[in-house]
């Protein structure tokens, strides 16, 4: 007799309802990590255009305060702290970035 392997329809909304925060973390880090690729070649390319470096400093906050998240989780958080960090990792991430940004010096 086969393995039972979980299928789910990603398509759907249906397909995504009941999707825990932990998972919602991982989901945006991973992204976040492929689009840094991206943002960085283009960053490399042309340094000085506006919307890159935004992209660039709101995508390595994400990153670096989901990954801090992911740690504290590690050594030893309960797991009802999931949805709380998550939740201070993104406001904490839009607040760094709106003051890093509104504070540029050119």
């Amino acid at each position: 007799m086969g393995e039972k392997v979980l299928k789910r329809e990603w398509t759907t909304t249906e397909g995504w309802r009941g999707t825990r925060a932990g998972m919602w973390a991982w989901l945006l880090q991973r992204a976040a990590a492929v689009a840094l690729l991206v943002v960085v070649a283009l960053h490399l390319a042309n340094q000085f255009v506006r919307p890159v470096q935004a992209a660039l400093l709101a995508l390595v906050l994400l990153h670096a305060l989901l990954g801090v998240r992911a740690l504290l989780l590690d050594v030893g958080l309960p797991l009802r702290w999931h949805r709380p960090l998550f939740v201070v990792a993104l406001i904490l991430a839009a607040a760094l970035f709106w003051a890093l940004w509104s504070w540029r010096w050119y």
